[in-house]
């Protein structure tokens, strides 16, 4: 019956939930969804991780390939991102070329990285303007059921932190190249970047912050995605995306900022006990 009242008349069923101080899955308003998170999924990829927040389900695999530096940075390897949102993701995305939600997660994702200062280009140079790696790092969305750019992040992070790069050898004279795959270097990688999306919405004359909106509440919050959101890096703020509405008064914007520095805090833990039971097996 309720599902049946939520068709009919959602933002009621919303309101009344926001009323009581709860939201439609039970949590309050600055709970987290559970986090699940696997490493080593893609055995043809170089690296791989799945996550599960909720019910939003990204996998990302990362695969490598040799390249010629770009002239004007002969010392500067190449990280590319690229997220896909397939029909069986949801109902909104369509087959075809990628959308432009699809594209707008990818440069988000991409603008994290390199604001966190989390891989250091020059690291991904083997031979100044000769010889460099480069990184294909896809993530593709399995069910995307809110905070996309959370989990997108999440798995990259621990895609790259379970990454070694395999030993390779250039010849300046001949330009031969061979690759050692038995003898391999980890990627460095500083610090563990983490996202924490909110929805913002509007109730009675004020802002309701709603931390890891599902895609109910992102709709409701009148979006396509999250109405803000903040990354920190080991404790240190690194970044915030705030998409259209009003300005955010100081006590939601320290509400924000507690609640993803918290956030950031528990997902790091996760990662890294995910990497360290993954090392220990191998």
């Amino acid at each position: 019956m309720a599902e049946v009242y939520k068709l009919i008349h959602p933002v009621k069923h919303f309101n009344d939930y926001i009323s009581l101080n709860i939201r439609p899955d039970g949590r309050v308003f600055n709970e987290h969804r559970n986090i699940k998170l696997n490493v080593n999924s893609i055995k043809t990829a170089e690296a791989s991780a799945v996550v599960k927040c909720g019910n939003t389900t990204v996998i990302c695999g990362i695969q490598l390939e040799l390249a010629t530096p770009k002239a004007e940075q002969p010392d500067i390897g190449f990280l590319v991102t690229n997220v896909e949102l397939p029909p069986l993701c949801s109902s909104k995305s369509k087959p075809g070329p990628p959308s432009d939600h699809a594209q707008v997660t990818s440069k988000i994702v991409s603008d994290i990285l390199i604001n966190s200062k989390c891989i250091d280009l020059k690291d991904l140079c083997i031979v100044p303007d000769k010889l460099a790696w480069v990184l294909y790092c896809d993530m593709v969305c399995i069910d995307n059921d809110g905070s996309l750019v959370d989990a997108c992040i999440m798995t990259l992070i621990t895609s790259l932190k379970t990454l070694s790069l395999p030993s390779v050898t250039y010849d300046a004279e001949t330009e031969d190249i061979k690759v050692d795959p038995s003898v391999r270097k980890k990627l460095n990688v500083s610090g563990t970047p983490v996202a924490t999306s909110f929805a913002v919405y509007k109730h009675n004359q004020s802002n309701i912050i709603l931390a890891d909106p599902t895609a109910y509440e992102e709709e409701m919050c009148g979006g396509s995605g999250a109405s803000l959101i903040v990354c920190y890096n080991n404790g240190l703020l690194c970044g915030t995306h705030k998409f259209g509405g009003s300005n955010l008064s100081a006590d939601c914007q320290d509400v924000t900022l507690k609640t993803a520095k918290e956030k950031s805090a528990i997902v790091e833990n996760v990662i890294n006990v995910c990497k360290q039971d993954y090392e220990s097996n191998k």
